[in-house]
């Protein structure tokens, strides 16, 4: 790689190159790299891919990043850090004296006041989800696992990886507890599966939880991979298929603000404890 990166490299040849490098290195998920791809792909390339790196500079770096963050933040935010590690390769291999991205138009994200649901946007939310099940719509009999996946977020405090990833070895509940112990990660080539977490935690079930796995346990057909929320075809269900389901349940019912994080938050305290 060394020799086919030179001042005359086209910031396109230069993705290339990089991306290939990244993937042989071996040290970062295919998840995060095919996310690098497509933030310089679709963001950068376009505005820059036709000019060689001797011609970057950090004026037109900053312009690149000053439209993106007319567009939006993240998508600035993201663009920044993905070309900033690209050129630092570059400078690197001695065709930039200096990376043009460092130093550039700073970006400063308003934190967003964290904060739980009430109890009367609780309401709305089962609201909302019942509603949006009660339609008929195309899609596989999994969707229709939205509330109880909402209910153990709102108990548990759990991500949607987290839960997607919970099998029935993992809930006790005589004991009224669950072991958080991994998530669902979804990769290009390693299709869905489940990734350990490092560190797995114990948390006591509140009586609604309890309830809802009690009820999956006798309605849903048991499966090969032991999950609580299998696919039809008893696989692990993707986190993106989540999210895009929320998406459409709050668009129907004007519930713009509430994201997925706010289900988490709004867990009630209970005693959680770190599992060896």
């Amino acid at each position: 790689m060394n020799s086919r990166i030179t001042a005359q490299t086209t910031v396109a040849d230069l993705v290339d190159l990089w991306l290939e490098q990244v993937r042989v290195d071996g040290r970062l998920e295919s998840t995060t790299i095919n996310e690098y791809e497509r933030v310089l792909r679709t963001l950068v390339v376009p505005r820059l891919g036709g000019m060689r790196l001797h011609e970057l500079t950090r004026s037109r770096i900053n312009a690149l990043l000053g439209d993106l963050g007319a567009q939006s933040v993240n998508r600035q935010r993201k663009a920044k850090v993905v070309t900033g590690a690209m050129l630092d390769t570059a400078v690197m291999r001695g065709a930039l004296e200096a990376n043009p991205v460092r130093g550039s138009l700073s970006i400063s994200r308003p934190k967003a006041a964290a904060r739980s649901l009430t109890l009367g946007e609780v309401d709305e939310v089962r609201a909302a989800v019942r509603a949006w099940l009660s339609k008929d719509r195309p899609g596989p009999r999994s969707s229709g696992d939205m509330a109880d996946i909402i209910e153990l977020m709102l108990a548990t405090g759990a991500r949607i990886g987290e839960v997607l990833a919970l099998r029935w070895r993992d809930v006790d509940l005589g004991a009224r507890t669950v072991e958080i112990n991994a998530t669902i990660k979804t990769e290009s080539g390693n299709g869905t599966y489940r990734k350990s977490l490092p560190r797995p935690r114990m948390i006591e079930l509140p009586e609604s939880a309890v309830f809802v796995l009690d009820r999956r346990r006798s309605a849903v057909p048991g499966n090969v991979i032991d999950a609580v929320f299998p696919t039809r075809y008893a696989t692990w269900q993707q986190v993106n298929n989540v999210e895009r389901r929320w998406r459409q349940i709050r668009r129907e019912a004007g519930l713009d603000g509430i994201t997925p994080e706010m289900f988490r938050s709004h867990a009630p305290a209970q005693p959680v404890h770190r599992t060896q």
